[in-house]
């Protein structure tokens, strides 16, 4: 009885094998994780290590550091970015390199 079990007809095999070469491309590709906070901390602090410019262009560099990191930088908000900016200077772990804080 299992010998008929695992008789499998050449059609019918190579009919599925067809079947499957059609159906895996199409997958989705695996999404680049999400940065987590100590990732945005550590780009930010590369950034202002190597950055020159006006403050404005801050944030599209940190975008572009993490996305050289292999993350996925389309949540990533402007207004995020200076606040860890900000959250690092007061708390002495970067100076203000780009002027941009009123020393309180």
């Amino acid at each position: 009885m299992s010998d008929e079990l695992d008789y499998v007809p050449e059609d019918v095999l190579k009919e599925v094998l067809e079947a499957e070469r059609e159906i895996l491309p199409r997958r989705r590709r695996r999404m680049k994780p999400y940065p987590s906070s100590r990732d945005l901390v550590e780009a930010v602090i590369e950034a202002v290590r190597s950055f020159s410019g006006h403050p404005d262009g801050l944030p599209e560099y940190v975008l572009r550091i993490l996305e050289e990191k292999g993350f996925e930088t389309r949540h990533v908000t402007i207004k995020r970015i200076w606040r860890t900016y900000e959250a690092l200077v007061r708390r002495g772990v970067i100076g203000d390199r780009l002027g941009v804080l009123e020393p309180e």
